[in-house]
């Protein structure tokens, strides 16, 4: 493997942690009882196709049919 593809790698590693992290926090302060607290509240925007709000799945792409980008794109 690359340099390149392993840093490539690592930095979506990260990413899907940070994504999980904001989808842990939407569920504790949705827990919470607040209202208007949707599963898009911390975001998760691809930067990529700007379309997709919200990443989906738990691998190295977002399986939402048009994104396919990777994670890193997704974690702003």
């Amino acid at each position: 493997m690359s340099k390149s593809a392993e840093r490539r790698d690592i930095l979506d590693e990260a990413a899907l942690l940070v994504i999980r992290a904001r989808r842990e926090a939407t569920d504790m302060i949705r827990r919470a009882g607040p209202t208007g607290i949707d599963d898009h509240f911390f975001g998760t925007k691809c930067r990529a196709c700007g379309h997709c709000r919200e990443y989906v799945g738990d691998g190295p792409v977002c399986t939402r049919t048009n994104c396919r980008h990777s994670a890193s794109q997704h974690a702003t």
